[in-house]
């Protein structure tokens, strides 16, 4: 115990000396960021789509050519000439539609990324939070079987490089290669940067994307600061203690959570003369929800479909005696609060949103911001604006 408080003690020193290095790096400007500041920091449509495939467009406004895309393909594996350069001048590089989604969902749909020239494609589905639709890969790699006989790669692009759900690769065989913004993406923005020595405009956007990026990943931490932290947690006599400390990983999780949310929740249900409950026994669900004693079986719900990593919260309005109850409200009657950002769907009748940034996946790397009451906050706000809709729009909670 000795031995273990005081390798804390020095970590927390180490800390505060972090943050100290932070405060002046904001003080210099070190964390401007046009990006962010517009708000499109996790926008995967409007800026990470986009961006990705103007720099891999040969003619694309950075003016320098193939030489991004050529970079691109030396990253994934893929040989040089795989693309023909000269041929790459379709438009609809971005959300290019294949058609609609056909009853059985193998064909249709809009591909993120594509580069083609006629007889070989790069096609890449990128995720940066959400989830996977049903067939979503299949459908495309449909799509560029019929379309690309010649050849084609089939790229699934995520924060950490994770596999896709079973659900998007469908009950088929085909090869796809998984790459994630941590590595490959920040390894071939980096190329990306040298190549464009010499254009000072180019230089500076494709830096300032990949400080977004590195931040969105948590890949930012000072190197010094990581070297220091690990010789702490590698020194022989704390290396036991740590070992012990990682085996409680999701129990101290549990009662972070517990202690900064859902505790904070409670109150804060009772304060506005609601009635609160939390679940985590279904399956892969988890989370909370609170309600008036009028709304009957509707609340609204802090959610995730992910409780075994706490990761994608969603916030919106559904049922919370699943699954003993059924939706009770007709589809002829959904309708999406404005405060909300996802369309209605038979779970969630009036809409959900993910919580934004930060705030949207809850573990070690936000511990800070759920601690200091940030995340309480958001939910707190949040809920207050869906009330004030629902009571306003007198919107059915049967």
């Amino acid at each position: 115990m000795e031995t273990t408080i005081k390798m804390l003690k020095s970590i927390s020193k180490l800390y505060e000396q972090e943050k100290k290095v932070e405060e002046r790096k904001r003080t210099e400007g070190d964390f401007f960021n046009v990006f962010n500041i517009i708000g499109l920091r996790t926008e995967e449509v409007r800026l990470h789509s986009a961006f990705i495939a103007d720099l891999l467009n040969p003619q694309g406004s950075h003016g320098l050519s193939y030489r991004f895309l050529q970079a691109f393909l030396e990253i994934i594996e893929t040989s040089d000439g795989y693309i023909n350069y000269c041929r790459c001048e379709q438009n609809d590089i971005v959300e290019r539609v294949i058609g609609p989604v056909n009853d059985f969902e193998t064909e249709g749909g809009r591909i993120d990324i594509i580069i083609e020239d006629g007889n070989h494609a790069i096609i890449i589905e990128n995720k940066i939070y959400a989830g996977d639709q049903r067939n979503q890969m299949l459908r495309y790699n449909n799509y560029a079987k019929k379309e690309f006989p010649n050849g084609y790669k089939l790229v699934y692009l995520t924060l950490d490089g994770h596999d896709p759900d079973v659900c998007s690769l469908g009950n088929a065989d085909y090869e796809y290669k998984t790459i994630s913004y941590e590595k490959e993406i920040v390894e071939w923005l980096e190329k990306c940067y040298s190549i464009s020595d010499g254009k000072p405009s180019v230089q500076s956007v494709i830096k300032q994307y990949c400080d977004l990026i590195k931040q969105i990943t948590n890949i930012d931490m000072d190197s010094k600061y990581r070297k220091d932290l690990m010789s702490i947690m590698l020194a022989p006599e704390n290396l036991i203690a740590v070992g012990e400390m990682l085996q409680l990983n999701e129990e101290w999780l549990g009662e972070v959570l517990d202690l900064y949310i859902w505790k904070p929740l409670e109150v804060y249900a009772k304060q506005r003369n609601m009635l609160f409950g939390k679940e985590c026994r279904y399956g892969k669900e988890g989370g909370a929800w609170m309600y008036k004693k009028e709304w009957k079986h509707y609340g609204l719900f802090i959610w995730t479909d992910r409780k075994y990593d706490w990761n994608d919260m969603y916030i919106g309005v559904s049922w919370y005696e699943e699954p003993n109850k059924r939706n009770n409200i007709y589809k002829k009657d959904y309708q999406k609060l404005n405060c909300l950002s996802e369309n209605p769907c038979d779970g969630w009748p009036y809409g959900f949103e993910y919580l934004h940034n930060n705030f949207r996946n809850w573990g070690y790397n936000n511990t800070a911001e759920i601690v200091q009451g940030e995340v309480l906050n958001y939910i707190k706000k949040k809920f207050d604006e869906m009330i004030a809709e629902i009571d306003e729009l007198q919107l059915r909670m049967p």
